[in-house]
């Protein structure tokens, strides 16, 4: 969020949430797919999150805070037999983050704030390369994993020129989680066996790239308010490692996939009092696909993001609030062109995200 709302609040609040998220999709080969398995279905799952911040007015000018939360987080398993499993059949990425806060009133209508995230970065991937014997023997195991920390910049600005209209901006550094291992790599065919473990060090770096994030907030009249915003993060300047294990010499080694695209997110939103009480919301978001058919990674669908919100907040007694919400990202149908012998499509790709949160003041 941005640091600078802080400002904001006259006396010390707290939050504390907890959110789920569930995703769901499968993959289907077509006819120009050379790689052996079959189609494949995400194993369904609900992926759990929790995020907890405190603020605390220091004056009339500042006010500072800490928040935990995860920053991003993504868990995919798919079915040990299905045609991309010498790429991946199980990856996770998580990014939670400490992030210490200060937040200055300039004036009636002008605030700053600064906090530096700190983030520890997890990777885990698993994969299963074919045998090197030729005949009908088992799939190789691989394993791959690190965690690595990193210090990530959230800048931002709130505006209110009007006293029905806030504007805010929010600036995200970038920053690299420097992963790297020595792959586990377990052979079941006698050739594999032969060889043994590799003595590989393979660097697995990945960028959080920078971000840059502009919200308007009007007060249209005593009941409703109308929210829009627009967000660009520079994932063209990001690059995906992916382990490769060749299938005649048992080698392991890494490629980059590279020319991804920026991302935009364009949303809108509105919030409308229903009671005294109780407040519903409802937006729509989307963004645009950071890959194409032919960038498209293996394991990870990404493509064009249509996301569906609701949510309400209650006042429960004068010092406590609680509220929820829920997604529903839609993806669809991603098709991929011929990457290492895999072609096909990922289909009816959907996220439900749901959350519930109390907030304390």
């Amino acid at each position: 969020t941005n640091p600078a709302g802080m400002a904001r609040f006259g006396d010390s609040a707290m939050l504390a949430g907890a959110t789920g998220v569930y995703i769901d999709g499968g993959f289907q080969t077509n006819n120009l797919n050379t790689a052996t398995g079959g189609s494949g279905h995400v194993n369904k799952r609900v992926i759990p999150a929790g995020s907890f911040s405190y603020l605390r007015p220091l004056n009339d000018r500042w006010t500072a805070g800490l928040s935990v939360h995860n920053y991003f987080g993504l868990a995919v398993d798919w079915p040990g037999d299905w045609v991309g499993r010498k790429t991946s059949v199980n990856v996770a990425l998580l990014a939670p983050q400490i992030q210490p806060t200060l937040a200055y009133r300039v004036n009636d209508w002008l605030s700053v704030g600064a906090g530096a995230a700190v983030t520890m970065g997890y990777m885990s991937e698993k994969l299963r390369p074919e045998a090197l014997t030729p005949g009908d023997w088992p799939d190789a195991k691989t394993r791959i994993s690190d965690t690595d920390w990193a210090v990530q910049g959230n800048f931002g600005i709130m505006l209110q020129p009007w006293d029905h209209t806030r504007i805010g901006v929010r600036y995200l550094t970038e920053t690299d989680l420097d992963f790297e291992d020595d792959p586990d790599l377990s052979w079941r065919d006698p050739i594999g066996q032969a060889l043994g473990q590799p003595s590989t060090k393979l660097d697995l770096g990945l960028q959080m790239p920078k971000a840059v994030h502009v919200g308007v907030h009007h007060q249209w009249n005593d009941k409703l308010a109308l929210l829009t915003s627009v967000g660009w993060e520079e994932f063209s300047e990001f690059g995906r490692i992916q382990v490769e294990v060749d299938a005649n010499t048992g080698s392991v080694s890494t490629r980059l996939d590279e020319d991804f695209r920026d991302v935009w997110q364009f949303g809108i939103g509105a919030e409308y009092q229903y009671s005294t009480k109780l407040d519903l919301t409802a937006g729509f978001t989307y963004d645009t696909s950071m890959s194409s058919s032919r960038t498209r990674p293996i394991v990870i669908p990404l493509g064009n993001m249509y996301r569906y919100a609701v949510g309400f907040k209650h006042q429960r007694r004068e010092d406590l609030i609680v509220g929820g919400g829920l997604s529903f990202v839609w993806e669809g149908n991603l098709p991929i062109e011929d990457s290492g012998g895999v072609s096909g499509k990922y289909t009816d790709v959907s996220i439900i995200i749901g959350s519930v949160y109390s907030r304390w003041h």
